[in-house]
């Protein structure tokens, strides 16, 4: 009864989330800039009931209620995990929470306009006010160091320490492997794809793969913003968007990539709406998801073959004399670039990792704003050999600092870690798994996924799913698919 209780009253908090998700995406797709100031008030006060429902004493005393009395097992893992989120909203002032969205808005708001205008200098003030937010943030929790706070509000089950030594393994298997490839040349001297790409064209073809992999038309819309994004409104209302450009065909990744996203989302159990067993098990999980269908099926080489005949009717000319083979080595061409978002698979870590090396640098060793384009810029050329030569091209590439999101990006590198071993999960207990691709049978693939991660909510965790994480499997699953066979 008091399981009952609590969910009832997490119900008006799952509809709250829902006004608070239909205003971000609206702010982000169809909002006119001079709605600016309004959406951050309404943003700030949506956020601040949020805060306050879940902090409550009412629902403090349903969480006391639930511990005195016998619990199943399941039930048990509920009541933790309430009572952790509980703990880390409550260690949180409603001033700062308010303080925060606000500063959010507004900061996503220039960066919009900052990456527009390649201007570097309009956008700083407002990222130092979110460092400084952030930092002040992360005082409220009990952490070894400051940026191991903000790194568990995105996923609790690592540290700083812990992540740095993946990824320190990981990079040295990544240059490795870049070597070979770079040697091989297979890879490396690809001619793209040569356009123009008619954008309705594009549309057609990123809308035609979300429902090949499963997303419902239904239940979800695509649509365009400036920074490709996924955001949950309600089980049954999931909305993606990409960007497009005439010049590439990078719109058809970044919608595999959100798609993956939404997948999750419209499949968690909805009987817990409101609860941690209708969330994701972490960032990290969530981003394994959307790098599975993004990289290990869209990059593969039976996609290449299942997707030719569409992107030959849809691009006739671009298309002419490109075979499948040569469609596989196109979304496989690894060579360094600047952009995150249109990075080859073998280099995109070295760009998280990038990242995850600079906000060490903000929250741990006290980096400012000031000084991050010269540290972004070294780095680059470090570990890519490339150096931006614009602001928007470098340091305003990315939306999530705008939007205070700092402990994001490791997610996703963790995310390709857990996909790798996902991957040789599947390949073991899906009969005929390639020849799925192939075919562009993908129901047996997402069923899987659905059966031992969407459905389970947050009941589980990344060590139930794929085991202790390790970068053996993932750099196994690039050099095999990266590497020519001799």
């Amino acid at each position: 009864m008091t399981i009952q209780k609590i969910k009832d009253y997490l119900q008006e908090y799952s509809y709250l989330k829902s006004i608070q998700a239909l205003l971000h995406w609206d702010m982000e797709t169809m909002m006119p800039k001079g709605a600016i100031d309004d959406r951050a008030r309404r943003l700030s006060y949506v956020q601040g009931k949020l805060h306050t429902h879940i902090t409550g004493k009412k629902y403090e005393n349903l969480l006391n209620q639930m511990g005195k009395v016998k619990l199943k097992p399941l039930e048990k893992k509920l009541l933790k995990e309430l009572r952790w989120d509980f703990d880390v909203n409550k260690a949180l002032p409603i001033k700062h929470v308010m303080e925060l969205a606000t500063v959010q808005t507004h900061a996503s708001h220039a960066w919009a306009t900052a990456r527009a205008q390649n201007d570097w200098k309009s956008f700083e003030p407002y990222l130092q006010k979110l460092i400084d937010l952030k930092r002040k943030e992360a005082t409220f929790f009990k952490s070894k160091k400051p940026y191991d706070a903000l790194i568990k509000l995105h996923d609790k089950e690592f540290t700083s320490d812990e992540i740095t030594k993946l990824f320190s393994d990981l990079k040295k298997g990544l240059i490795k492997l870049a070597a070979e490839v770079k040697k091989q040349g297979v890879l490396v001297d690809v001619k793209d794809l040569k356009g123009p790409f008619e954008i309705e064209a594009q549309k057609e073809l990123s809308q035609w793969v979300a429902e090949a992999f499963g997303l419902s038309r239904e239940n979800s819309r695509l649509d365009i913003s400036t920074h490709p994004f996924s955001i949950n409104i309600s089980p049954q209302d999931q909305r993606i968007t990409t960007r497009y450009v005439t010049q590439n065909l990078d719109s058809l990744s970044s919608t595999m990539h959100e798609v993956g996203h939404a997948l999750y989302e419209n499949n968690l159990p909805r009987e817990w709406e409101g609860t941690p067993f209708q969330e994701a098990v972490s960032l990290s999980v969530h981003e394994s998801q959307s790098r599975f269908w993004e990289n290990i099926i869209g990059r593969s080489k039976e996609f290449s073959e299942f997707i030719y005949p569409h992107m030959l009717e849809k691009f006739p000319k671009q298309m002419k004399s490109v075979t499948p083979a040569d469609l596989f080595k196109i979304f496989n061409k690894s060579i360094p670039s600047l952009i995150r978002v249109e990075s080859s698979e073998l280099y995109y870590n070295l760009h998280i990792i990038i990242r995850y090396e600079i906000e060490e640098l903000i929250f741990n060793q006290g980096l400012d704003a000031a000084d991050i384009p010269k540290v972004w810029n070294e780095k680059y050329d470090s570990y890519l050999g490339i150096r931006p030569t614009t602001f928007r091209e470098g340091v305003l590439q990315d939306s999530h600092w705008a939007g205070g999101a700092f402990g994001y990006f490791p997610t996703y590198t963790l995310g390709n870690l857990i996909s790798g071993s996902l991957y040789q999960q599947m390949k073991k207990n899906i009969p005929k798994f390639s020849d799925r691709i192939k075919k562009g049978e993908f129901g047996e693939i997402k069923d899987y996924l659905v059966k031992n991660i969407h459905s389970k909510g947050r009941s589980i965790s990344h060590q139930d799913i794929v085991g202790e994480l390790k970068t053996q499997d993932y750099l196994s699953y690039l050099s095999e698919k990266l590497l020519s066979k001799k």
